[in-house]
């Protein structure tokens, strides 16, 4: 039996963290986003390592990292019946491929040596897992409950 433990969601917005508005406009629809999944060190507790994550990691990166808009971080929930494969889930939202490139471009420099020193404290960032994305997403307000639909518990 797998065991589920409760986390929770921590988000930054480098935008308002920089004193900006966060609020998205037409143009963050063409944004890209890099959504990495992140893996926790061996001998840290789930506590140890969410704790450090948030307090620590993620106002680093708000304050360090170059050419992205938004970072958030994701901490999952215990859910009855999902198992998680990874420890948590990074978005960083960028304005063009070619900022993410820059910024992986950074990452490789030695500008960016606090922040990867930083990561090995509390992450294994051998087993982290990139996925360069562009958004498609779907209005779904103001859909009807089905009834027919058989599901358990029917609307809100």
């Amino acid at each position: 039996m797998d065991t589920v433990i409760p986390r929770t969601l921590a988000m930054l917005d480098i935008a308002a963290y920089n004193g900006l508005s966060s609020h998205q406009d037409e143009g963050a629809r063409d944004m890209v986003k890099m959504i990495s999944l992140v893996y926790r060190k061996k001998g840290l507790s789930d506590d140890e390592f969410y704790r450090y994550w948030r307090e620590t990691h993620g106002p680093m990166v708000a304050r360090l990292i170059p050419f992205a808009r938004r970072y958030v971080q994701n901490h999952p929930e215990a859910f009855p019946g999902l198992t998680y494969d990874a420890d948590g889930i990074v978005e960083m939202w960028f304005d063009s491929v070619e900022d993410v490139q820059r910024y992986l471009d950074w990452r490789a420099s030695p500008e960016a040596y606090d922040l990867k020193e930083d990561e090995d404290r509390f992450q294994d960032y051998k087993k982290t897992r990139r996925f360069v994305v562009r958004e498609h997403e779907f209005e779904t307000t103001g859909r009807q409950w089905n009834p027919g639909a058989n599901l358990p518990d029917g609307p809100g």
